[in-house]
């Protein structure tokens, strides 16, 4: 196509596969000892250190808006030179920074083992992952993005179970240090060795620069700015029309919102559960089907990719989400009532990973897709890392869990407002 903006560099069906099951796979090793490893470690971490709770997973918490901060920067590399530096890179720094904390001796150590993590995030997890498949990808682009979140999805099935089983061998320390072995021994090789590598105007190094039509969508009529090592004016540029900025801000609010949500239910499910009167036990079986169901809810859309349109998707991830909430808080408590619950919600909040992706794809073309999904990045990570405090906050006020969900329900109900309103404006910016 003449004329058409260079910047996705296709690959042969093979070769794409070959990159699909490789991010998936380091996805699945990334994910693992950088977010859920600590929901096991973190009593023996405390012990040994002196550290409160509290602290322990605040520091966590600010590793997550480290990984906000850095996302745009981290996108626009992609954009401009490919994934495979960033995210080779972004292993290399997980080991360190799990080297640093199984050496940690106190709070200061531990404070910068996970403040690189942070930045080791925003290399490595799903925003990266995403950008790098979008330069490859072509018209598969959506099922790609799928199955890499269909492996990420077992994430804390496998790193849970593995984490306790090497923690009662080797202590914490040890599972730290077997975690860096793993970054430098299994993601490393896979960034460095199966990303394609790309030149700096954007095409593939092995063959050559390819022009790609953008994503259907907004950005197809619309030209965007070209300006070498300033892409923040893509934000200022004057063909960029004020609906869009608005469109991408309700956009932003929106997957904001639905990151508040699933923080604060992480978190507080199982105390919210007993305080409407299940056991632990009980409780505990509810939050068990919430992983299966993000999965099971992530190969609906294969099944459905060809007959429901991403922001279809949407619409249909944000609804799910709101009935979920619904139903906890107007149907008697109960084990059947909670399974049925953790359904809704696991399914919705699987789905939600994948529209987050798709719908900035579908909204403002693939071109520039990484600093677009960076600077969603930085909404989500941030509300993301406040979620927690913010909800034990309103818990501290006085309010108990039964209106906590109930304002988890009005958050819900809220992000998808924002996403219906991000919806509407699209057109607008069609016809500029």
């Amino acid at each position: 196509m003449a004329g058409a903006p260079p910047g996705l560099d296709m690959i042969a069906p093979r070769r794409l596969r070959g990159l699909i099951v490789a991010l998936g796979i380091a996805q699945i090793v990334s994910w693992g000892p950088l977010f859920y490893a600590i929901a096991v470690l973190w009593p023996a971490i405390a012990g040994e250190l002196g550290l409160s709770k509290a602290f322990v997973f605040g520091i966590v918490s600010l590793s997550l808006f480290v990984n906000g901060v850095m996302a745009p920067a981290v996108g626009r590399f992609i954009d401009r030179r490919g994934g495979r530096v960033v995210m080779a890179s972004g292993s290399v720094l997980a080991a360190v920074a799990m080297a640093l904390l199984a050496g940690a001796a106190g709070p200061v150590q531990y404070v910068i083992g996970w403040v690189l993590g942070g930045a080791a995030m925003s290399m490595t997890l799903y925003d990266p992952a995403f950008a790098t498949i979008s330069q490859h990808s072509g018209a598969g682009h959506r099922r790609a993005l799928t199955a890499i979140t269909l492996f990420g999805g077992f994430a804390s099935t496998v790193f849970w179970p593995l984490t306790a089983e090497l923690q009662a061998m080797l202590g914490w320390r040890g599972v730290f240090a077997v975690y860096a072995l793993l970054q430098l021994l299994v993601c490393l090789p896979l960034h460095a060795l199966v990303i394609p590598s790309r030149n700096r105007h954007g095409g593939n190094a092995d063959h050559g620069p390819q022009a790609a039509r953008p994503a259907p969508g907004v950005a197809s009529s619309t030209p965007e700015p070209r300006v070498p090592g300033h892409d923040e004016a893509l934000w200022r540029e004057p063909a960029i029309a004020s609906s869009t900025r608005w469109m991408f801000r309700l956009l932003a609010l929106s997957f904001a919102l639905v990151a508040f949500n699933m923080s604060s239910v992480a978190m507080h499910l199982l105390a919210m559960l007993q305080a409407r009167g299940l056991s632990l036990t009980d409780a505990v079986v509810v939050g068990s089907v919430i992983g299966p169901m993000q999965v099971a809810g992530r190969l609906v859309d294969i099944v459905l990719a060809d007959r429901v349109s991403p922001l279809g998707l949407g619409r249909f991830a944000m609804v799910t989400m709101v009935l979920a909430m619904l139903l906890f808080v107007v149907l008697p408590a109960g084990l059947g009532t909670g399974v049925v619950f953790a359904a809704l919600y696991g399914a919705g909040m699987g789905l939600q990973t994948i529209v987050k992706g798709l719908s900035v794809a579908e909204l403002f073309g693939r071109e520039r897709y990484g600093l677009w999904l960076g600077r969603l990045g930085r909404w989500v990570f941030t509300m993301h890392a406040a979620a927690p405090f913010a909800f034990a906050g309103l818990l501290a006020s006085g309010v108990g869990y039964e209106r906590a969900a109930w304002a988890l329900l009005a958050v819900a109900v809220a992000a998808t407002l924002c996403f219906s309103g991000a919806l509407r404006l699209a057109p607008k910016r069609r016809a500029h």
